[in-house]
């Protein structure tokens, strides 16, 4: 029997999605949207009183952007290294869903916490920020090694991105209504620091009332405890499992190639997500700019994440349709730029009606001409070639922003990213899950999890080291384009059919000894 066809299976799969409605408040409100530029505004006065300059300067500006970021690629180091062991516990213990819920409710309350930060506490906003980030980490992965359990195996690429398309709705919309009240502050008389301060608080609030129905309705998967155990307790079972795995990594030589060129374009793609506000705050754009920028960003990954869901489907009728569309954005829109950059005279209005007149034309083009000529670049793009045609795609974005001066610019690319910022995401995830047994999902996600940490680290401590070296925010943002270029290289040489196989083998020798490793 088909289990799509199950009633509950809707009901457990949207509950999943749900989370990442519910997390994505976080990623898109707190970690991208208003904490970089809140923590450069009250930290540049402590850092310029140091070194003796105004609180307003630049490079008082920068200096406090470069310590954000170093202090990202630590936090984000801590959390690598335990990803994999809190994943594999889990998965002995039978205590992946319990995980998660306990991590919810620490983030949600670490990030509200954040109402308290005022100028000049910018080690306390530090701290608080490095433990929200270790808990919406190590949650992120236990919910993602959900997903094989959740979905049927023809449904991972739909249902995961499901979850990232639901998850930038969510996230978006919250940040719609923060961005509001921050606009509306000063008419309102509580100032855009108590605005910013509002929107940490509703956070925690949001993860939490958005995490309830996957409390309610996924169930926990069984254990899967180690063979031959000791019996010196689950800790110790979990560092012996994690030992063998990378003992046995030449048996699963596709899924460490998948991790390894995953790692590196996460490295593009997280650095992008994390330090896009604070480049723009870095040149001088305006803050409201750079919100109204991410919010845009949110819901244009909407359409887009459920796009490329659809995009390796062979049975779809409209894969080559979505194709054109994606080249059709990747090519007008840095035309767009160029103009943009060169006049000067793409005020905002005209900015937002030059991008919706060119998805018209994009959507009438591909519609017509565009399925026609794509239809057999369509045909091969199976789920490793449709994460490549993305990461192409995001290699043109730090190239871009090297050469970017103004507002507009920044609105152009925010639409380029939400183009493949969900989708490459989404189909990662789910061509890992085709990689990894279901029985050791929670150790395979928190190696996938660790893999995707560490490429939180080298991008922000790049982009923060030839900051620092060169002064130049444009020469930072351009050297992120190398990850995308090596990840792209890497994942060509997966060969994914073999690893599945080896997968699906492993996890039968795990049922024939009854779910024991």
């Amino acid at each position: 029997m088909d289990p799509t066809l199950d009633r509950g299976y809707g009901r457990r799969v949207r509950s999943w999605a749900f989370y990442d409605w519910a997390d994505h408040g976080y990623l898109t409100t707190t970690a991208s949207a208003f904490f970089p530029p809140y923590f450069v505004s009250i930290a540049a006065p402590a850092f310029a009183a140091g070194i003796g300059l105004a609180s307003s300067s630049a490079a008082a500006r920068d200096h406090a952007s470069n310590v954000f970021a170093f202090a990202a690629s630590i936090a984000l180091a801590v959390t690598a290294l335990l990803a994999p062991l809190i994943g594999a516990y889990a998965d002995i213990t039978g205590s992946r869903k319990r995980a998660l819920i306990v991590l919810t409710v620490a983030g949600a309350f670490f990030s509200s916490a954040m109402y308290g930060l005022t100028t000049g506490m910018w080690l306390q906003a530090l701290l608080l920020y490095g433990v929200t980030q270790f808990a919406m980490s190590i949650a992120l992965g236990l919910n993602s090694s959900l997903l094989p359990h959740i979905a049927a195996p023809g449904d991972l690429n739909r249902v995961s991105s499901m979850g990232y398309a639901y998850g930038y709705v969510g996230g978006g919309l919250l940040l719609l209504l923060d961005t509001i009240l921050y606009l509306a502050a000063d008419r309102i008389g509580i100032g855009s620091g108590m605005a910013v301060r509002i929107a940490f608080l509703s956070v925690g609030v949001w993860w939490l009332a958005f995490s309830a129905p996957l409390i309610a309705n996924v169930r926990e998967p069984r254990a899967t405890p180690l063979a031959a155990s000791r019996g010196n307790g689950a800790l110790a079972d979990t560092i012996v499992r994690i030992a063998r795995t990378l003992r046995d990594i030449k048996r699963y030589r596709e899924l460490f190639k998948m991790l390894v060129a995953f790692w590196f374009y996460m490295e593009g793609i997280g650095a992008i997500i994390l330090l896009a506000t604070a480049f723009g705050a870095a040149l001088g754009l305006p803050t409201a700019a750079l919100i109204g920028t991410l919010l845009m960003t949110q819901f244009v990954a909407f359409p887009y994440s459920l796009i490329f869901g659809r995009i390796p489907l062979a049975k779809n009728r409209l894969r080559s349709v979505f194709v054109s569309l994606l080249l059709w954005t990747a090519a007008t829109l840095p035309g767009l730029g160029v103009y943009a950059n060169l006049s000067g005279r793409l005020t905002l209005p005209l900015t937002f009606a030059a991008i919706l007149a060119s998805q018209a034309l994009g959507a009438l083009f591909s519609l017509t001409l565009g399925r026609r000529l794509f239809a057999r670049l369509a045909e091969r793009l199976d789920t490793k070639r449709a994460v490549m045609l993305g990461l192409a795609v995001y290699v043109v974005i730090p190239v871009w922003g090297f050469f970017l001066r103004s507002t507009a610019e920044f609105f152009l690319v925010g639409w380029l990213v939400g183009t493949v910022q969900g989708g490459t995401q989404a189909l990662s995830r789910s061509l890992y899950a085709t990689l990894a047994p279901k029985a050791k999902s929670g150790e395979f996600f928190g190696l996938y999890g660790l893999s995707e940490k560490f490429a939180g680290i080298l991008g922000p401590l790049l982009y923060a080291v030839v900051g620092e070296i060169t002064g130049s925010p444009q020469a930072s943002i351009l050297s992120i384009s190398v990850f995308f270029l090596v990840g792209i290289l890497l994942l060509s040489r997966v060969r994914v059919k073999e690893g599945a196989e080896l997968a699906e083998r492993e996890e039968a020798r795990i049922a024939a000894a009854s779910g024991m490793d």
